[in-house]
């Protein structure tokens, strides 16, 4: 009996010790260890992916720049009143046309007809004080002759009668003012053209030369377009400017530059620039938008379609195949403009360069590829696109 005991305490130690080692042995494995288990290796292998490809070569590419434009008059007035006060009426509306002599707004006549007669009070005064001082200039020159008064007064009073007659001016003039203001009061244009836009209302009070009213005069058009500075010098070196209005299908203008800005905005950065219109017809009118194309001349540059291109870490990337050991490579490059057959590449490629045209998505680099015949002929699809 005591033999058996013995045995069973035995047999238990022994399994607890095996139970401890198997734990033990089962806890090194790292985090770092069980995710490289866990995931596959990308590896190209298989059979090689049959794929579209080109051959890359330069080809004359009409190179245009595109710039937003709006149509805008050739010359513009901001109407103010030469003097202050508070609008009575206003008496046009934006887009109505105006005439030479049309008023345009009339200011309240309160604050200047008190000055006018005022200064009309001043006028009479000064009329009597100067009617009053001839009569004594004749009087002297009565007594002067019969020898009752001196040469020295007879002066004094000639010189008293000539300030009279300057105090007379001067109160005319201030009148002849005061009435200007009145007719100030009244703002006309001055030449025939389409209210653009009013800047004060029936009710505003407005400073001296504050716009009241903007006119464009009828006429010459022009495009107005916000230059950004890596275009100015496509702007100065433009062959021409091609000009398409949204509102006007299947009909293009050609237009010249008439002024370019020598500084930038502080705002926008961009630098004002203004087209004048060669064909302008009445179709156009102001406020529309218009697309402006420059027109730089033919280059030679490399274009690729657009369904080679794949973007990774926010970079355009094409596949290369390596002639020799039939695999692809991923190349960086820069994008140009765009064009009909698809977009220019400023750098990264160079002629001669075999481009998968087709399922760049798919490839891994270094992956065997087979070229599917015929797709080279797609190379001989560039021509003279436009950017």
């Amino acid at each position: 009996m005591k033999y058996r005991t013995t045995l069973a305490i035995s047999l238990l130690l022994n399994t607890a010790l095996l139970a401890g080692c198997g734990q033990r042995d089962a806890s090194p494995q790292t985090p770092a260890s069980e995710a490289a288990a866990s995931q596959p290796k990308a590896e190209p292998g298989g059979p090689p992916r049959p794929v579209r490809f080109m051959t890359v070569g330069l080809s004359n590419v009409e190179e245009i720049s595109i710039l937003p434009g709006e149509i805008r008059p050739r010359f513009e007035q901001r109407y103010g009143f030469r003097v202050g006060g508070k609008i009575q009426r206003r008496l046009v509306d934006v887009g109505q046309e105006v005439k030479v002599g049309q008023v345009l707004a009339v200011l309240d006549s309160q604050d200047v007809q008190p000055a006018i007669n005022a200064q009309a009070a001043q006028l009479e005064v000064a009329r009597s004080d100067l009617k009053l001082q001839q009569s004594e200039l004749k009087r002297q020159q009565e007594l002067r002759d019969k020898g009752f008064v001196s040469g020295a007064a007879l002066e004094r009073q000639d010189a008293a009668t000539e300030a009279a007659q300057s105090r007379v001016n001067a109160a005319r003039s201030q009148l002849i003012n005061a009435q200007n203001g009145l007719t100030f009061q009244t703002l006309r244009a001055d030449k025939n053209g389409v209210v653009l836009g009013v800047d004060a209302e029936a009710g505003s009070v407005v400073a001296a030369g504050q716009s009241v009213v903007r006119v464009a005069q009828l006429g010459e058009r022009e495009i107005a377009i916000n230059v950004p500075e890596r275009a100015i010098s496509s702007m100065r070196q433009a062959k021409g400017f091609a000009l398409s209005v949204d509102a006007i299908a299947n009909k293009t203008y050609h237009a010249k530059l008439r002024e370019l800005a020598p500084a930038a905005d502080p705002a926008s950065r961009t630098y004002a620039a203004r087209l004048s219109i060669v064909d302008a017809d009445a179709a156009l009118q102001l406020g529309m938008s218009a697309t402006v194309q420059l027109e730089l001349g033919a280059a030679q540059v490399i274009v690729v379609p657009n369904s080679a291109l794949y973007t990774r870490d926010n970079t355009n990337h094409v596949w290369l195949v390596d002639r020799a050991t039939e695999s692809v490579r991923s190349v960086a490059v820069k994008l140009g403009e765009s064009t009909q057959d698809g977009v220019t590449i400023a750098s990264g490629l160079k002629p001669g360069d075999l481009v998968v045209t087709a399922g760049a998505n798919l490839l891994m680099a270094g992956q065997k590829v087979r070229l599917l015949e015929g797709s080279a002929a797609v190379s001989a699809k560039q021509g003279a696109g436009k950017s």
